[in-house]
């Protein structure tokens, strides 16, 4: 069963294939569309490491527009547990 939780998006690491964070280009798409409406957002998932990191999975541009338009902003994520240490991940 998944697990559903608030957080800050400021909270969340990107995984190692978006080391740069959210694509420029669907960023300023997403803020010229939604700006900071979290209404009928698709939920980000989410891993959670050993170490009760979490790493975005899916939704990497969604959580770095809320966390650019609306700071301090809770949004809903869907967790999945990861085997491994995320902490350690670059």
């Amino acid at each position: 069963m998944p697990d559903f939780r608030d957080v800050d998006p400021r909270e969340l690491r990107v995984p190692p294939s978006r080391r740069y964070g959210a694509d420029p280009f669907k960023l300023a798409r997403q803020m010229s569309l939604f700006a900071d409406k979290t209404v009928g957002m698709p939920t980000p998932w989410v891993y959670e490491g050993k170490d009760g990191v979490l790493m975005l999975y899916n939704g990497v541009t969604r959580a770095t527009r809320i966390a650019k338009l609306a700071p301090g902003a809770l949004i809903r994520i869907e967790i999945q547990q990861f085997p491994a240490w995320v902490g350690e991940v670059p």
